[in-house]
């Protein structure tokens, strides 16, 4: 099956009786368009947008329902928006980002139906939905792409094939968004049992503020080096700094040297690696030498960043649970859990929205 190669990327088909209007709810004006390529499209780089423009779409029409492409700031990853946009109707949305996140949810008549993450449907909401899909929970872990474009296909009857993707659609650029109230936080099941047995997540979800950041990111952090295994002074003072909202350029400088040394490590097992049973990129994982390595060094990037001060610490916090993530955390001692909480708070007040 064709897929997009792309980094980052937000896909939303979307069937209503006014498309002009789905247009305009994500920003753009039904007007004012022009051709554009899916090649194209990946091509622009936020540096490029039109000074009034935070955005941009491709947009592709097909009858009653429409196919909304962004590679960044996406518009679509809003539940609030998606419900807007199909209050009567229906949307399916599907985002990825560079650090192995995905989202995706279904929208019927301005409800969600579903929500979930495409590489771990433990937590999902809305799971008779998902199980009566025309994919299997085995489709979704062997490829996730594959069975997200299906459950599209299915849902739209629309096909994404070389055709559609060397064909050109309208591109629009996005303006600035009415501001909208943002909902409460969502708690799933998964939430719920983590936080039954973990008081400090019982606490984060019960009160999901921005007074809760600093928690958020000294949990991920040392959930990350946790499961990474890294230790020695560097480590151990930067815990100690990160619980009390510290920085150290000093610390952060000794860290880089540890994730550098790593990242040597990483390579040198990769390429003594057997040829023939290794992957094509040192991957992170458990089950190799330099996948192992690879965690590690991740592991020290996120202390780097957790001792970096920053703008915005929501965003900040963001990043860190994702990057978290790619440490593969144990399911066993509820790490994964405890990073879907994190990841679902974090992301709740970089955006005001539910993921």
């Amino acid at each position: 099956m064709t897929k997009i190669d792309a980094d980052t990327a937000c896909l939303t088909w979307i069937r209503t009786g006014d498309l002009d209007q789905v247009v305009r709810v994500f920003g753009g004006h039904p007007l004012v368009a022009e051709p554009e390529t899916l090649d194209g499209l990946f091509s622009i780089a936020p540096e490029d947008l039109p000074d009034d423009a935070t955005g941009v779409a491709l947009v592709a029409r097909h009858g009653d329902w429409a196919v909304l492409i962004e590679p960044f700031a996406f518009r679509g990853l809003s539940q609030t928006l998606l419900c807007e946009a199909a209050a009567k109707g229906e949307a399916y949305r599907v985002a990825w980002t560079v650090n192995r996140s995905t989202f995706v949810s279904y929208v019927r008549d301005g409800e969600i139906v579903a929500s979930f993450d495409a590489l771990d449907l433990e937590g999902a909401h809305g799971r008779d939905w998902i199980d009566a899909l025309p994919v299997s929970a085995a489709d979704w872990d062997a490829d996730w792409m594959a069975a997200a474009f299906a459950v599209a296909g299915h849902l739209s009857g629309i096909v994404i094939d070389d055709d559609w993707l060397a064909d050109s659609h309208s591109l629009h650029w996005l303006r600035p968004m009415t501001v909208r109230r943002a909902p409460a936080l969502r708690i799933d099941a998964r939430m719920r049992s983590i936080a039954e047995t973990d008081p400090r997540i019982a606490r984060i979800i019960a009160e999901p503020t921005p007074a809760r950041l600093p928690e958020i990111i000294l949990i991920a952090a040392t959930m990350a080096v946790a499961t990474a295994g890294i230790e020695g002074p560097a480590v151990e003072e930067a815990l100690a700094l990160i619980a009390n909202r510290g920085h150290s350029a000093e610390v952060a400088t000794r860290l880089r040297a540890l994730q550098d040394d790593c990242t040597a490590r990483m390579w040198e097992a990769y390429e003594s690696w057997p040829e023939e049973t290794r992957e094509d990129s040192p991957y992170p994982g458990h089950d190799t030498t330099y996948g192992r390595w690879r965690i590690k060094a991740t592991a020290a990037e996120i202390l780097i960043l957790a001792l970096t001060p920053g703008d915005n610490l929501a965003e900040q916090a963001l990043e860190i649970t994702n990057r978290t993530g790619g440490t593969y955390l144990s399911e066993e001692n509820g790490d994964i859990a405890r990073h879907h909480a994190l990841g679902s708070v974090a992301y709740f007040l970089a955006t005001g929205e539910n993921a």
